[in-house]
């Protein structure tokens, strides 16, 4: 296992937060708070969201080695625009 730097995602107003989070809980993540950490399919993420800096911050902590970062930043912010 393994992990993966840190995505920083900008301009993320409580609105398009909240929109991310209904996201998450409809494809089976449950993210609530403005911090924490989750397992999903096997790997284990963190995410800090700063209402005042507008911005998110997230981290794949522990991954299989077969999955590579570029792919789950890719999906990531996929769901962000």
């Amino acid at each position: 296992m393994s992990h993966c730097p840190e995505i920083a995602l900008s301009e993320i107003t409580a609105e398009k937060y909240q929109s991310l989070l209904a996201t998450a809980k409809s494809q089976g993540l449950d993210l609530t708070g403005e911090t924490g950490s989750t397992t999903y399919q096997g790997m284990d993420f963190t995410w800090t969201y700063s209402p005042a800096a507008q911005s998110l911050a997230i981290q794949c902590t522990n991954k299989p080695m077969l999955i590579p970062c570029s792919m789950i930043e890719s999906r990531i912010r996929s769901l962000i625009t």
